[in-house]
């Protein structure tokens, strides 16, 4: 949706003076959108349960941040979408990342089928650890694999905690359109994953 603080002009404005050496742009462009990816990062943080036992959601958003900043030396989104879809790839990057070095400490797994395809994913919360989070990892590896289009519903229903009519309204397209996307990436992701994912 639009973001009156951080739109495309003043987006690409940043990204601009950022490239030609104004290393004030950069804090400029963190600064205005600071505030919905941290939000970000604490949404998908939750689908990490290995994770956000040990690590400060800020530490990983810093972390984040710094790929992002390095991607924008060469990559140019060309919308405030692509803004937070590259930033959303990051943290998820990070957070996997993160997943992988601690998977075999203590974690609080959590169960892929409770949340559905028209609300954001709420972690539960059972006993057991292993196997559960390593379903987990491969669930947020599988989302990186996914078509465009799929990766940027799945990224919006299950990270962002959009519904299907509202992005159909952000794409411009039929919320038809949105629903066979959405069930052909759980598809992919059920044979990837080996069981339920969000929305089944």
């Amino acid at each position: 949706m639009p973001d009156p603080d951080l739109d495309t002009v003043v987006m690409q404005d940043c990204l601009d003076r950022w490239r030609a050496g104004d290393k004030e742009a950069a804090d400029d462009l963190l600064r205005k959108s600071g505030a919905r990816l941290e939000k970000l990062a604490r949404r998908m943080a939750r689908s990490f349960p290995n994770v956000r036992s040990v690590v400060e959601v800020d530490d990983v958003l810093q972390n984040s941040l710094m790929r992002l900043l390095r991607t924008l030396l060469t990559l140019r989104p060309t919308s405030t979408r692509d803004f937070f879809n590259l930033a959303a790839v990051h943290i998820r990057r990070e957070l996997l990342d993160l997943a992988r070095s601690y998977r075999n400490r203590h974690t609080v797994p959590l169960d892929p089928s409770d949340s559905s395809a028209y609300s954001p994913a709420e972690p539960a919360a059972p006993d057991d650890a292993g196997p559960e989070s390593d379903r987990w990892v491969r669930f947020h590896e599988a989302v990186e694999l996914l078509p465009v289009e799929e990766r940027e519903v799945v990224g919006l229903v299950f990270y962002h905690g959009w519904t299907q009519d509202k992005i159909a309204e952000l794409f411009q397209v039929d919320e038809r359109t949105i629903r066979r996307r959405w069930a052909s990436a759980c598809q992919r992701l059920r044979r990837v994953v080996g069981g339920g994912v969000p929305g089944d």
